[in-house]
């Protein structure tokens, strides 16, 4: 994954909470909120991955 796709989830969590801060809509938060753990969900896929790809290029047999 590239930088710049995080960079883009972390664009859209600004975005969401400035609008928040400037208009106090609660709409503006739960969006913020959805693209925060949208991002937080991804990084941990990318964290999984990984992990994986350590262990198969790992000369070690590991489990599972």
């Amino acid at each position: 994954m590239t930088s710049s796709y995080f960079n883009e989830w972390l664009d859209e969590y600004n975005d969401y909470m400035r609008l928040f801060v400037l208009f106090g809509d609660e709409y503006y938060k739960a969006q913020a909120d959805e693209a925060l753990n949208a991002l937080k969900a991804i990084v941990a896929r990318a964290e999984r991955h990984k992990s994986i790809v350590w262990k198969i290029m790992s000369k070690k047999v590991h489990a599972y």
